[in-house]
């Protein structure tokens, strides 16, 4: 009976340890696709074409079916020792913003991401194809530029919070129920006059440029970075639509609305703006209204090549600084990688005041910065070490 009883025992660990090698090496399925996670993509419909080999029809923004959602999924398991390939389209005759306009990204943390380039890379075409490696862990997530959900988000202004010289302003509530985020960053306890700026992302699927903000706000709270806390107060809004990234949306809120058309020149009205929108210009509004008033404003965005600053000068510039040429210089001179172009002059214009840096300008006559540029980053750090580059050249223009 014992040795029936011992054979049957090792019977039973062979037959888990073939079913568990089976497991590990079968191919991927539809069911390991999840495309409403963290990070998703609201209408995605996937359909197997063969082995480890996928077709994925994209859905579009709210209220604007020509506008593609962005390709971003989880890979919830069954990937190890897989490769992949994806033929992806988004079905519309007059597609307006489309998926394959930057690289991608894939990781199997959420921290280390590698990019990926579309096969075709073509911003005219509406399909295009995606062929990964072999993958060595069973998990994977993906998304547009280098992604960044709103919970990671949501996580560092915690663990920032837990710092000094950090206060986090929760304003509301976003459409779909996540917190509105304003995080400032100063050493109160300093006398004298500070210079005030607010750094904000209206299009949330340009993930590049909230990677940018990220390492403003550490560079900020390092050892470097501190000494400019006594000179400054700075606001950050990291993400002005935070149902965005696990929808897929690039532009929008729930209501497609375009996130930097929102601005109100006349001022904020609950009933005439987007409901994120209203909510972040009231609370602009009344910083303006303050004993510290914002100095500038950087509305921060991603489009292609390297970062691209476009400034509205305000009254401080050539007053009690230098002209706004010599902040051109100053990051001229810090550029040591190639980071950015020169950054140059616009003129304001009342026709396009929905933006977020020409309407704070016809407003309140501050200075006011597009920052554009970073879609040729494809990496983190790259992103990162450009947010760096401005904010040590705004600390040494703002001294």
């Amino acid at each position: 009976m014992a040795l029936l009883f011992k054979q049957y025992r090792i019977y039973f660990i062979i037959t888990i340890m073939a079913t568990s090698l089976c497991f590990a090496q079968q191919e991927l399925s539809v069911n390991d696709f999840k495309f409403d996670g963290e990070l998703g993509s609201q209408g995605a419909k996937i359909s197997k074409l063969g082995k480890n080999y996928f077709k994925i029809n994209l859905g579009h923004a709210p209220y604007h079916d020509n506008w593609s959602n962005m390709l971003q999924f989880q890979i919830t398991g069954n990937a190890k020792g897989n490769t992949l390939r994806l033929d992806v389209e988004f079905d519309h005759p007059e597609a307006h913003y489309v998926f394959n306009s930057y690289a991608y990204s894939w990781s199997y943390d959420q921290e280390n991401w590698q990019p990926i380039q579309w096969k075709q890379y073509c911003p005219t075409k509406y399909m295009d194809v995606l062929v990964f490696p072999a993958f060595t862990k069973d998990t994977v997530w993906f998304g547009h530029q280098v992604p960044v959900s709103f919970e990671q988000i949501e996580s560092m202004i915690k663990q920032w919070e837990k710092n000094q010289f950090v206060t986090v302003h929760t304003l509301g509530k976003s459409l779909g129920g996540k917190n509105l985020y304003r995080v400032t960053v100063t050493n109160s306890n300093a006398t004298g006059k500070k210079w005030v700026h607010y750094f904000s992302n209206q299009h949330p699927g340009e993930h590049n440029s909230q990677w940018r903000m990220i390492a403003m706000m550490e560079w900020l709270l390092s050892d470097e970075g501190n000494a400019y806390l006594d000179k400054s107060i700075n606001h950050f809004v990291f993400m002005m639509s935070p149902d965005a990234p696990a929808n897929g949306w690039y532009r929008v809120n729930a209501e497609g609305v375009d996130m930097n058309r929102s601005y109100r020149l006349e001022g904020s009205n609950k009933d005439e703006q987007a409901h994120e929108a209203f909510i972040f210009q009231k609370d602009f509004e009344e910083i303006m209204q303050s004993p510290n008033p914002v100095t500038d404003i950087w509305a921060m965005h991603t489009w292609q090549g390297v970062v691209e600053s476009i400034i509205i000068p305000g009254p401080e510039m050539g007053t009690e600084l230098g002209p706004w040429t010599d902040l051109r210089e100053i990051i001229i001179k810090n550029d040591t990688e190639l980071l950015a172009e020169p950054l140059r002059k616009q003129d304001y214009n009342k026709d396009i005041a929905t933006h977020w840096n020409h309407g704070p300008y016809g407003q309140f006559g501050i200075t006011s910065i597009l920052c554009e540029g970073g879609g040729s980053f494809y990496t983190k750090a790259e992103n990162k070490k450009s947010g760096v580059l401005l904010i040590k050249s705004i600390a040494e223009y703002y001294k």
